[in-house]
């Protein structure tokens, strides 16, 4: 596993930032026409209390809708959506536990038979496509659940089909923050264990403590359907395997009682990275109903074509959730998220960036798109479906350059190019941050697992090159702390009221900084000749490109 520790072709990569493609003077000028007061205007517009905080199936997210796309017609961008529309429709399934229905019977190697108990033993994850579903079979320990070709796999020598697999949360340390958050994502472990014939899969999250059998809680998840109801998009259980649930130590420590294994050293070698995975002495039957409500909702796309005619036909994505949280619990007497900064800034870069490309009078080689996706706040949803169902031909898509909350409270001297280390999407931002003057940095805080929590992990996953520009560690300020206060900041601000335009923080000129950027970014890899690519043997390339 240390070739991911690398990062290949950084040389390369630096000696191609330090060249890039020509900005004409035309496109300085557009540059330099972004006004932050149009950037206060949108977000203005987005955050305010007649829009209820853009829930997904409300009005208040339909007027966002709507003023993006009359935003696209107002410049030009021409629509990008199903059928010549600037929209494109999916469903949001909303899925429901019944819990009454639910049970769990584990039978030991002797015929012995006990129940167990709803909340402090187990939790049902809902499924997504079934009213009633079930599962039954023997148990087997996979570790991590994780099958990293050639490298590490928690299947090694072990057969899961038709039985139930017990799996932990999270991923052996030593890896990169984001090849942990990527192999801690729990859609990929489902994939896994569905890959290989599992009936079910059960998830230990050893931190889980046992809840009150007498008041268990709504258990509850949000998927993308396609119109017709054929397929799931999430990143997280699509209804793969019969049967999901959630568990704590206290299953896992019943289930090991009499394997001959010691948790505590399990665990530890599991850490360390030392696959362990066997039969348990065990099978389980289970099962439980959910029911659904499904709800209409829409992407916007706004396309800028290409100029020329061998490239016209590939497309850069800049990706922005339209969503928030929408009414919630009062919080001083104030119950609307409004979601200023999370994500009306990030829309806002995105309609600023699109102005640029059209006022410039000089188009692209590749084509734009502009896609404003609904569900982020549910899980990714929006992006997952159109990751996996593009308004262009499938292929097309070379690149992701995603803007979810800039963060812009502070001057930006530096940024962090979350999952630009993995392709050569990482040149295309050194040659922006250089037109700019600013550094490119580590992630500061990669414990946050950042690289999975936004959208473009969903072209990630369908794989596309993608990345998320975050601020930086740099302050011009002497002896100030940026990360700490960006960390009190997200304490007060993140998924809470206070994140409105009135009582919030803004620095209106980063924003406009950060439009330029993500604007150079887009810019240098629709004129460059070269799509971007995975570095070869990154643990994201496609298997062609592994050593």
């Amino acid at each position: 596993m240390m070739k991911y520790l690398l990062l290949p072709c950084a040389c390369l990569a630096l000696q191609a930032a330090a060249q890039g493609p020509a900005v004409s003077a035309r496109v300085r000028a557009a540059m330099d026409r972004v006004d932050s007061n149009s950037i206060r205007g949108h977000v203005a517009y987005l955050a305010d209390d007649r829009l209820r905080g853009r829930l997904p199936g409300t009005e208040g997210y339909q007027l966002a809708v709507d003023y993006v796309t009359e935003q696209f017609k107002k410049m030009g961008v021409k629509p990008g959506g199903d059928a010549g529309a600037y929209t494109q429709k999916l469903l949001i399934r909303k899925s429901l536990v019944t819990n009454a229905s639910a049970y769990a019977v584990l039978k030991d190697a002797a015929g012995n038979s006990d129940s167990l108990t709803l909340q402090r033993d187990f939790l049902p994850v809902p499924h997504p496509m079934r009213t009633q579903t079930s599962a039954s079979g023997g148990l087997v320990f996979v570790g991590y659940g994780l099958d990293v070709p050639g490298e590490y796999s928690d299947y090694n020598n072990v057969d899961v089909k038709g039985k139930i697999v017990v799996l932990l949360t999270g991923a052996p340390d030593g890896f990169p923050s984001t090849i942990t958050a990527h192999l801690s994502n729990m859609g990929s472990k489902f994939n896994a264990a569905a890959a290989r014939g599992a009936a079910g899969v059960i998830v230990i999250n050893p931190a889980l403590r046992p809840g009150n059998p007498t008041n268990p809680p709504v258990l509850q998840s949000n998927a993308a359907l396609n119109p017709d109801r054929s397929a799931v998009y999430s990143r997280h259980f699509t209804g793969n395997t019969g049967i999901a649930l959630n568990a704590g130590r206290v299953l896992l420590h019943r289930l090991l009682m009499n394997s001959g294994k010691n948790i505590e050293q399990v665990l530890a070698g599991l850490k360390s990275r030392k696959p362990a995975s066997f039969e348990l002495p065990y099978t389980l039957s289970a099962g439980y109903s959910t029911t659904h409500t499904d709800i209409e909702s829409y992407n916007v796309v706004g396309l800028i074509p290409g100029d020329d005619r061998r490239l016209r036909s590939e497309y850069v994505v800049h990706s922005a959730h339209l969503d928030h949280l929408g009414v919630g619990k009062p919080v001083n007497g104030d119950s609307i998220y409004n979601g200023a900064h999370d994500n009306a800034s990030g829309v806002a870069s995105l309609l600023e960036i699109a102005r640029i490309y059209r006022s410039s009078g000089v188009r692209p080689k590749r084509s734009i798109l502009m896609v404003l996706v609904t569900g982020e706040e549910m899980g990714l949803i929006g992006s997952s479906y159109f990751a996996a169902n593009p308004t262009v031909p499938k292929g097309s898509i070379v690149a992701d350059v995603n803007t979810d909350m800039p963060t812009v409270i502070a001057p930006l001297l530096s940024v962090v190019p979350l999952g630009a280390e993995h392709s050569t999407m990482m040149q295309h931002v050194q040659f922006a941050a250089k037109q700019l003057g600013l550094d490119v940095e580590k992630d500061p805080e990669p414990t946050e697992n950042r690289f999975v929590r936004s959208d473009q992990y969903s072209f990630v996953l369908s794989g596309v090159p993608a990345l998320h520009i975050k601020y930086g560690n740099k302050s011009d300020v002497p002896g100030f702390d940026l990360v700490s206060f960006v960390k009190q900041w997200r304490a007060k601000y993140y998924h809470q009221t206070a994140d409105n335009l009135e009582t919030g923080i803004f620095n209106f000129g980063a924003a406009r900084k950060y439009v330029h950027l993500n604007f150079l970014v887009s810019y240098s890899i629709a004129q460059t000749a070269t799509r971007p690519a995975w570095n070869k043997g990154d643990l994201f390339a496609p298997s062609e490109q592994q050593p």
